[in-house]
C-alpha cells in the first residue's frame, strides 16, 4: 500500500470513526488499568506500612521487655534511648542519651507520660515511643524506650516514591501498548465499516438502473393510456418511484463524499457569491411559504476550498431552513470570515426538542415526521464538513433554530 493511499484512508470518514473507536478503546484501557494500578499500590502500600509498624513496635518491645536488673542490660540489647524511672531516680542510657539535648528529653518524657506513641523533633529526627510499667519489691519501675527510625522512615518513603513511579510507568507503557494492539483488536470492526459503506454505494447503483428503466415505462404507459380510473394507480407509483429515486441519489451522494477515493479539487473562488446563488435558488420554495431570507456577509469571502462541497453543504443548510420554517416566517443566512477560519450560519423560526439536538446529525433520522426528507442531509453536511476538517453544531433556543458551520481557513482537506 503506497504512503498516499495510507494517507487517504486515514483522513476518510471510515478512518476518522475508525481513530475515535481506537481512542475510545485506549481510554478504556487506561480507566481500567489505572483502577488496577492503584488498587495494587494501594495494597501494597498497606501491607508494606503494616510490617513497617510492626518491626517497630517489635523493636521497642524487644527494648522494654528485656529481662534486666539494670539499665546496662538493656543497652546491651537495644539501639534505643531507655528511660528507666525507679521510684524518685531516673537512669538512661542508650546511643541517643548523648544526642538529645534537655530540651528535646523534656519533650519526649512528657510525650511518653501522655501517652503518645511517636514525636519528631526539632532537628527532623522521628521518634517512636513504648512504655512498660513493672512492679518491683521497693517499688514501681517504668521503663520507656525511644526510638530514632528516621532513617527507616526516610528509606520507606523513597521506595514508596519509587513504587508509585514504577506503577505510573508501567501504567503509560500498558496504555500505550493497547493503543498500538487497537489496530489490530479493532481491525473487524473497521472491515465492517468499509463493507457496510461499500455496500451502501454498490446497491445504491445497482437500485439506480431499474428505476430509471421503471420511471422511462411509466412514461410510456402514460402516454399510451387514455385518461380513466388506472391514471390515480400510475401516479402512485411514479410518485413511489421518484421518492426512491430521490433517496438513491441522496445515498450515492453520501457514499461520494464518504469514499476514501473522493479527492476534492481544491480551487480558489468566492463563497460569499457561491451562497448568495444559493438563496437566490430556494427563492421560489420561499415565496410558496411567503418566507423571507436574509443574506448578510462581513469579511472577504474568497477561500481556497471544495466547491463542490460547499455547494451541497449551504444547499442542505438552506434546504432545512426553508423545510422546517414557518409560514410567513424569516430565514437569515450570515457568512463571517475571520483571521484563522469561516464561519457559515442559518437562523430559522421554530425550535428543535432539546432531547432531538443530539440526534439530527444521524443518518436516516428525521426531525419532523411530516418533512418529507430521508434524514441523509444533515449527516452529509456533517461528513461535508469533517472533510474540510471543520464542525457544525445545531442551538434551539427562544424559538429560533441556529446551524452554524465553522472551517478553519488553513485547514487540509483530506
Amino acid at each position: 500500500m503506497t504512503r498516499e493511499k495510507k494517507k487517504t484512508e486515514k483522513n476518510s470518514t471510515t478512518g476518522r470513526l475508525f481513530r475515535k473507536m481506537q481512542t475510545k478503546f485506549t481510554l478504556l484501557v487506561a480507566v481500567i488499568c489505572s483502577v488496577l494500578m492503584a488498587v495494587c499500590f494501594a495494597a501494597m502500600m498497606i501491607i508494606n506500612t503494616i510490617s513497617l509498624e510492626i518491626s517497630i513496635g517489635n523493636t521497642l518491645e524487644a527494648a522494654i521487655n528485656a529481662e534486666v536488673e539494670g539499665v546496662s542490660d538493656i543497652e546491651e540489647k537495644s539501639d534505643c534511648l531507655i528511660v528507666v524511672i525507679r521510684n524518685d531516680s531516673t537512669e538512661i542510657s542508650g546511643p541517643l542519651g548523648d544526642s538529645v539535648t534537655p530540651d528535646d528529653f523534656g519533650r519526649l518524657m512528657s510525650a511518653a507520660q501522655s501517652g503518645e506513641k511517636k514525636i519528631e523533633l526539632e532537628d527532623g529526627r522521628k521518634i517512636r515511643i513504648a512504655r512498660r510499667d513493672i512492679e518491683v519489691k521497693d517499688g514501681r519501675l517504668a521503663i520507656f524506650a525511644f526510638g530514632d527510625f528516621s532513617e527507616t522512615l526516610s528509606s520507606f518513603a523513597k521506595q514508596t516514591l519509587g513504587m508509585m513511579f514504577s506503577f505510573i510507568a508501567l501504567t503509560v507503557v500498558l496504555v500505550l501498548f493497547a493503543y498500538m494492539i487497537s489496530g489490530v483488536v479493532l481491525a473487524p470492526a473497521k472491515n465492517a465499516l468499509v463493507k457496510q459503506k461499500d455496500l451502501v454505494a454498490n446497491a445504491s447503483h445497482e437500485l439506480k438502473t431499474p428505476i430509471t428503466i421503471i420511471n422511462a415505462n411509466l412514461d410510456v404507459i402514460k402516454n399510451s393510456i387514455p385518461a380513466g380510473e388506472y391514471d390515480r394507480w400510475i401516479t402512485n407509483i411514479e410518485t413511489q418511484t421518484k421518492r426512491m429515486n430521490e433517496l438513491i441519489i441522496e445515498m450515492l451522494e453520501m457514499s461520494s463524499f464518504e469514499s476514501e477515493a473522493y479527492k476534492p479539487l481544491i480551487t480558489e473562488f468566492d463563497l460569499g457569491e457561491l451562497v448568495e446563488g444559493c438563496c437566490l435558488s430556494f427563492e421560489a420554495a420561499c415565496f410558496e411559504k411567503s418566507v423571507g431570507i436574509e443574506y448578510s456577509c462581513s469579511g472577504s469571502p474568497v477561500i481556497r476550498s471544495d466547491e463542490k462541497g460547499w455547494n451541497k453543504l449551504v444547499t442542505i443548510l438552506l434546504d432545512n431552513a426553508v423545510k422546517y420554517a414557518p409560514d410567513s416566517s424569516k430565514i437569515s443566512v450570515n457568512l463571517t470570515r475571520a483571521k484563522k477560519h469561516i464561519k457559515l450560519s442559518t437562523v430559522n423560526d421554530g425550535e428543535v426538542p432539546p432531547e432531538k439536538i443530539d440526534k439530527i446529525f444521524d443518518r436516516f433520522y428525521k426531525a419532523g415526521d411530516n418533512s418529507g426528507s430521508f434524514g441523509l442531509g444533515l449527516a452529509m453536511a456533517k461528513v461535508i464538513t469533517g472533510n474540510m476538517n471543520g464542525s457544525i453544531a445545531c442551538e434551539s433556543s427562544d424559538g429560533k433554530t441556529e446551524f452554524s458551520v465553522t472551517v478553519p481557513l488553513n485547514s487540509t482537506h483530506r
